[in-house]
């Protein structure tokens, strides 16, 4: 199998997924909190601590998604705090508003064609539609107005995040945007399912597959972290030699 990416073996990567779906389907069926919340709250200090190890920069914007989005699961495992809610959707809000900017510098390379760029209208509408009518149905569940103005800021963020990673997907069927596609699909829909759990059901099932699209998409993104960061240091990497090239050429 082509290696798709530069962090690890393909063997270590579809390893530590096959554990992020074992052990959240083991936690979910047993009700296991504290194994759960331990498995949630280590990987992204474990997945750092790889990329680190073989990389020694990440770009500024990458880091602080990272670290908004490990504050976001900090505080929503301590959720017995009155504000660790609020603190929590803001974290996920931060991080989502990151990958956001991050996409918003690929979008001044993306061309669409007529039909292209109508699919993608009718989806953005369809998918605003939905979200709409999904916070009106539980808009009088929700007392806290600040809680319900981070909701629908949330969703507004994941549906733009769904939208620029389709669009960008669709001009150019790159390695990179498929895996920046696959990303955005599982923090959308496991903020879905969070969000199903919460207000309409809960069920063992919709929460392990919730905390596994949330661990396969965090590791997708350390993926993609360290795929920008290696092409980026080669990319420096020939302008230096193209620099010294220059340079001998003008004193020989």
């Amino acid at each position: 199998m082509n290696r798709w990416h530069a962090l690890l073996p393909n063997w270590a990567i579809f390893t530590l997924l096959g554990l992020i779906v074992v052990f959240n389907l083991i936690s979910s069926h047993f009700q296991n909190v504290v194994f759960s919340n331990i498995v949630a709250l280590a990987l992204i200090p474990l997945l750092l601590g790889i990329y680190f190890f073989k990389q020694r920069t990440m770009a500024n914007v990458f880091f602080t998604a990272f670290l908004l989005y490990f504050l976001g699961i900090v505080f929503t495992v301590a959720d017995t705090y009155i504000l660790s809610d609020k603190f929590s959707e803001s974290c996920f809000l931060g991080a989502y508003a990151m990958l956001i900017f991050v996409m918003m510098g690929r979008l001044k390379h993306v061309k669409f064609e007529g039909v292209v760029s109508w699919y993608l209208i009718v989806v953005l509408f369809i998918n605003a539609y939905l979200m709409y009518a999904m916070f009106a149905n539980v808009q009088d569940s929700l007392g806290d107005s600040v809680l319900l103005t981070l909701g629908v800021a949330k969703g507004i963020a994941l549906l733009v995040m769904a939208f620029l990673a389709f669009a960008i997907y669709l001009s150019k069927e790159s390695t990179q945007s498929i895996i920046f596609l696959s990303i955005v699909c599982c923090f959308v829909f496991a903020d879905v399912l969070s969000f199903t759990t919460e207000m309409y059901v809960q069920y063992w099932v919709f929460e392990a597959f919730e905390k596994t699209l949330q661990g396969i998409g965090l590791l997708l993104f350390c993926v993609y972290v360290y795929n920008h960061q290696d092409y980026m240091n080669q990319f420096h990497i020939k302008e230096d030699l193209n620099t010294i090239a220059e340079s001998n050429q003008l004193t020989a």
